[in-house]
């Protein structure tokens, strides 16, 4: 179990400073941050320092939870819609490599280096962008289970 130890005075300092419904940026970066280094088969255990009352406790636990909920729901919504988009450019740059078959000199090569780019493009995308997205939900999903303790008290 990877452990994440996060100090907080008031239940102010986890939320967007702009709306308290929200988790804060800073921490949902150090939480991420934190939980990317974890293994495939590793839960996260969130230890809280600081936060005493009970009530913001409950918040804050339900903050988190929700958070990385709504935050894989919308990887997946991308993932999904990226998928489309990659056929469709996929399509597009077999045909126009085909097409590049069919002109002759400066129009066949304009359309056969257009053809590949494309091609390349969605190539990238699946090996690079792809994995790194499938990796941040495998995270996210994580986080949106994991489990909050919390010390009355912060160590130093």
């Amino acid at each position: 179990m990877e452990k994440i130890e996060i100090n907080l005075e008031s239940l102010e300092e986890a939320t967007n400073k702009f709306n308290h419904k929200i988790l804060s940026n800073e921490l949902d970066s150090f939480i991420e941050n934190k939980a990317l280094h974890t293994l495939p088969s590793e839960s996260i255990l969130l230890i809280i320092n600081g936060l005493s009352n009970t009530k913001d406790q409950e918040k804050l636990t339900k903050l988190i939870h929700t958070y990385y909920q709504t935050k894989v729901k919308q990887l997946k919504k991308i993932d999904q819609y990226d998928d489309y988009i990659r056929l469709i450019l996929l399509l597009l740059g077999i045909v126009l490599i085909i097409i590049s078959e069919q002109f002759a000199s400066f129009l066949s090569e304009l359309f056969l280096i257009a053809g590949w780019v494309v091609v390349w493009e969605v190539v990238y995308d699946i090996l690079f962008t792809g994995i790194k997205r499938k990796r941040n939900l495998k995270t996210a999903k994580k986080l949106a289970i994991c489990q909050l303790n919390f010390i009355d008290k912060v160590e130093k």
